[in-house]
């Protein structure tokens, strides 16, 4: 467990204008103490990013646990503490032993009012390489990331972890609940046996676990009965206590009417995994339960995606007035869902049935993409409502929409981008306004992962996800993007001795360590 001194920090820097990067100390002009020279050199990777005296968090490489600190103060006179020991004069040589790959180094100038903190965050071995890029204007965040799958992190702009947890294997989508009773959860893999119907696809299921602002461990929750797999696509923790969690149902279906790819028909009990919505409250009731099967064209809009076993493939679930936004990337269509009955308040996304048909079948026809240069979105991730009722999505770019009359997507493969509608209910029309691919190119393709987060200023924070067969697969992990002019201001990259691996990032509050 990472042991993060940012507690104490918080009520020993309440007077110094840290995040502005101020150098005067509070109740005058006097300024505060600073250091003037800085260097971490161990075992390990080396030390970054460059020091500079208004920045505080770095991180380093503490290999076989021994660090050597060189560091400078402008005042011979003022106080110098490291990890709570003295140091005498304007200079001093560290040299630390005993120290992990969780280990937090805090150096301390001065003394009540005039103090000043700079922490040094050792990092493991089998830690990934974070790159930083930074342009004038990128936001104040930090971001909460699950790092090489056995790893959650929370990192600054300039790539620190200012905390990390090793969590084991197959740790996955660690976020920050903004509106949640506890702020943070993140998704761990567990075996699953016996279960009635289970298809090949999903041999492992997932548990969240729910952490408090200590990182304390506060819940660990799976769906409930009927339900009986719990995914790791999403998840959100409610004011009320509740949780929303995403299943892959195991099912038998009756698929005989269809034919495969060699022409044979599909069984009469097809297994299948439907995709479900589930809200349980803290005692672990059920509160809503939603299945696709009833709601989706499976015959006519599902059939390019794991089919039969995945159809729909729920990836995404947001709360908007107490409705479930939700992203079906099987089916490439976004739905709206009534958060009491259940039924579809709206879709999107192209479909092979027609108007009249959708709404025989007693639900709304999808709306009409309008003026999208690719003409749609297919096998997306994370669909998100802006504040004015546009719609965000990570349009993936794959598993695209087969014709049935011709057998041919409808949209080519190969182009992954962000893309922003407009949507009106009154017209049926979603109309597109902008959309940004990595660099502006246009050229990179990640057809496996990928999220998109809107940041408070209305900026986008981008999780490239990771390429697959063919395509320029993405060469950043992260970035943030000013949708209005496509400027990249954030670039953070995680690469290992196979190169850059994807993550996904969610936005924390500047504040949230304190």
């Amino acid at each position: 467990m990472g042991r993060h001194p940012h507690h104490g920090i918080g009520i020993l820097l309440t007077c110094l204008a840290l995040l502005a990067g101020a150098s005067l100390a509070c109740g005058g002009d006097e300024p505060a103490p600073t250091l003037s020279a800085l260097t971490a050199t161990g075992e390990g990777r080396a030390m970054y990013p460059p020091f500079d005296p208004d920045v505080r968090h770095y991180a380093v490489g503490c290999g076989d646990g021994a660090l050597t600190l060189t560091l400078s103060s402008a005042d011979a006179d003022t106080p110098l503490e490291v990890n709570g020991a003295g140091y005498p004069g304007r200079d001093a040589v560290v040299e630390l032993t005993d120290l992990t790959g969780d280990s937090d180094v805090v150096i301390a100038l001065g003394d009540g009012e005039k103090r000043a903190t700079w922490t040094v965050h050792c990092l493991p071995d089998d830690f990934p390489t974070i790159t930083a890029r930074k342009m004038p204007g990128h936001s104040d965040i930090l971001m909460a990331v699950a790092v090489a799958r056995k790893y959650i992190a929370i990192l600054d702009t300039n790539g620190v972890p200012r905390f990390h947890r090793g969590v084991g294997e197959h740790a996955l989508n660690f976020k920050y609940h903004p509106d949640g009773r506890y702020p943070y959860s993140y998704f761990v893999r567990v075996e699953v046996e016996n279960i009635p119907n289970y298809t090949d696809f999903n041999l492992w299921a997932q548990e969240a676990v729910v952490l408090g602002r200590e990182f304390e461990v506060r819940d660990v929750v799976t769906v409930v009965p009927p339900l009986t797999h719990t995914d790791n696509h999403d998840f959100v923790i409610k004011p009320n206590g509740n949780y929303v969690l995403l299943s892959y149902d195991p099912a038998r279906r009756d698929l005989s009417a269809l034919r495969d790819p060699d022409g044979n028909p599909y069984s009469v009990i097809e297994g299948v995994e439907d995709s479900a919505i589930q809200e349980i409250t803290p005692d672990r009731e059920q509160v809503f339960l939603w299945n696709s099967w009833d709601h989706m064209a499976v015959a006519e809009d599902c059939r390019q995606h794991r089919f039969p076993a995945d159809y729909a493939h729920v990836n995404s679930v947001r709360i908007v007035d107490g409705d479930f936004i939700a992203s079906f990337r099987g089916c490439s269509q976004v739905l709206r869902i009534d958060g009491t009955s259940g039924d579809v308040v709206w879709r999107l996304g192209r479909s092979n049935r027609s108007d009249a048909d959708w709404i025989a079948s007693g639900s709304p026809a999808p709306l009409k993409i309008v003026g999208d240069p690719y003409g749609e979105f297919c096998g997306q991730h994370a669909a998100r409502l802006l504040p004015n009722g546009n719609l965000v999505l990570f349009d993936n770019g794959a598993h695209c929409l087969v014709d049935p009359a011709t057998g041919i997507p409808t949209r080519e493969s190969g182009i992954t981008r962000v893309v922003e509608y407009a949507l009106n209910h009154e017209t049926g029309q979603a109309t597109f306004v902008r959309h940004h691919s990595l660099h502006g190119s246009f050229d990179h393709f990640a057809p496996i992962a990928g999220h998109v987060e809107l940041l408070d200023n209305g900026n986008w924070l981008i999780s490239w996800g990771r390429g697959g067969r063919g395509g320029n697969p993405p060469d950043a992990t992260i970035t943030e993007v000013d949708p209005l002019t496509g400027e990249e201001l954030l670039s953070i990259t995680f690469t290992d001795e196979d190169g850059v691996i994807d993550s996904r990032a969610h936005p924390v509050p500047p504040d949230a360590l304190e």
